[in-house]
Parts: structure tokens; C-alpha cells; sequence
């Protein structure tokens, strides 16, 4: 019973999460065509995402340190908003936490889902997997503050576009090698596959957003796309925390004698 209750709690976390950053991004472009009609439902769903990562982070130890430091960003920033100083920088803190959060929350469901009664497979490369899912995760959160700082105009596009192609082979190296492990189980390969795919996906939806920011007559455009943009970045990179927890469940890495 315990475990389906966590299980629920967990499931509640991430979804109210994602809708509190879903609307996050349409406030942050919503400014730009002056609506602010999404801002108190934001606050509201901002709110809710907190307290039931909080919840979910009591009942499930492992989650503690990043539902923790995204809760901290999240109070540094918005000191920062009440402050009415760096609302730019306060705006990047805000994208870390929220990604950090979804991650955390995400965790949190993978941890309260039974294991599959499989043998563990040898890690013998180098770098190793787990190092390898743990870089690539911290190196997305770095994309998510550059993108945010981008749509905050506080940095160009050419860092931004820069760092997602960095990134996106950090993230193609991680995932193939994870999918290409020998006798890998489904569940590592799964979620290798699925970052991967989400990647893709991702830099398709960054280039609809700057074609369409850059026609001012497709106002709506600009908001679909680059809301979606956020947005899967954000599940890409819980994916890939995901996939970190895998490594760990179904990896062993090689004992050196």
C-alpha cells in the first residue's frame, strides 16, 4: 500500500510540475506580447509543484538533494523577483529549479516502480555509464539556463545555439553508449532510447521557435513553439536523470583486482 501511495504521489509531483512549467514558459513569452493573464494560475500551480515534491522528497530519501536544491534556486530567485532586482537572472533561477524539480519528481516515480528480476550487466568502459548520465544531466541544466538566458535577452543566440549542439552530442554519445551496452536490459535501453529520441525532438522544436520569433506576424507561433521547446527540454532532462537511476539498478561497474 505504501508503495502505490508513493507511487500516486510521485505521478501527482511530476505532472503538477510540468504544468508549473508549461506555464512558467507561456508567462516568460507571454510578456513579450504583453499578457499576464497566465501569471497568478503559474504562482498557484508553482506552489502545488513544491509541496508535493516536498511531500514526495519526506517519503522517498533518495530524492532529497535535488528536490532540495531546486527548492533553494527556486527561494534565491525569488527573493530576487520580491527584491525587483536581476528579474533576468531570477527568471534563468526559475527554469533551473523547475527542470531540477521535474527531475526530482521523476525520480521519484522510476524509485517507487518495481525492478525488473534481472542480472546486472559489467560496465568495462571508460568514461563509465553512470559518470557519463551524471555529466550529460548537469550539462542539459546549463542548456536550460542558457536558453532561459537567452529568452530573458541577456545572452545571444549564438551561445545558446552553440551549447545545444555541444550538448546534444554529450547527450547522443551518452545514449548510444548506454543502448549499445552489451546485454543491456530493456528497461536501461528504453530509457536510453527515449532521451535520444526526446533530443531530436528537441532541436526540431528550437529551430520552429527562432524561425517563428523571427516573423512578427505569427505572434502564436512563437508561444506554441517555444513553450514546447522549454517543455521537452525539461522531460529530456529528467530522462536523463532517469537513465542515471537505471545505470545504477541494472550496471555494475568493472572490480578492479
Amino acid at each position: 500500500m505504501r508503495r502505490f501511495t508513493d507511487h500516486t504521489l510521485s505521478l501527482f509531483a511530476v505532472v503538477i510540475a510540468l504544468a508549473a512549467l508549461v506555464t512558467g514558459a507561456l508567462v516568460t513569452t507571454g510578456n513579450s506580447f504583453n499578457d499576464n493573464s497566465l501569471r497568478t494560475p503559474h504562482r498557484a500551480l508553482s506552489m502545488l509543484a513544491v509541496a508535493s515534491a516536498v511531500a514526495v522528497a519526506l517519503r522517498i530519501p533518495a530524492t532529497r538533494t535535488l528536490v532540495g536544491a531546486s527548492l533553494a534556486v527556486a527561494i534565491g530567485s525569488g527573493g530576487m523577483l520580491e527584491a525587483k532586482a536581476g528579474a533576468g537572472l531570477a527568471g534563468v533561477g526559475h527554469a533551473i529549479a523547475a527542470s531540477m524539480l521535474l527531475s526530482g519528481a521523476a525520480i521519484g516515480v522510476l524509485l517507487t516502480t518495481p525492478v525488473a528480476d534481472m542480472n546486472p550487466v559489467i560496465d568495462s568502459g571508460s568514461p563509465s555509464l553512470r559518470s557519463l548520465a551524471r555529466v550529460t544531466w548537469f550539462a542539459l541544466l546549463v542548456q536550460t539556463a542558457l536558453g532561459a538566458l537567452y529568452r530573458h535577452n541577456i545572452v545571444g543566440l549564438l551561445p545558446h545555439i552553440g551549447c545545444a549542439l555541444l550538448v546534444m552530442g554529450m547527450v547522443m554519445y551518452a545514449g548510444i553508449a548506454a543502448w549499445s551496452t552489451e546485454n543491456a536490459p530493456k528497461p536501461l535501453t528504453r530509457t536510453a532510447l527515449a532521451m535520444l529520441i526526446l533530443t531530436g525532438v528537441q532541436m526540431l522544436l528550437g529551430i520552429a521557435a527562432y524561425l517563428y520569433r523571427n516573423d512578427p506576424a505569427t505572434g502564436g507561433g512563437v508561444l506554441l513553439w517555444s513553450v514546447f521547446h522549454v517543455a521537452v527540454g525539461a522531460i529530456t532532462t529528467a530522462t536523463c536523470a532517469l537513465m542515471e537511476i537505471q545505470i545504477s539498478r541494472y550496471v555494475r561497474p568493472v572490480v578492479v583486482a
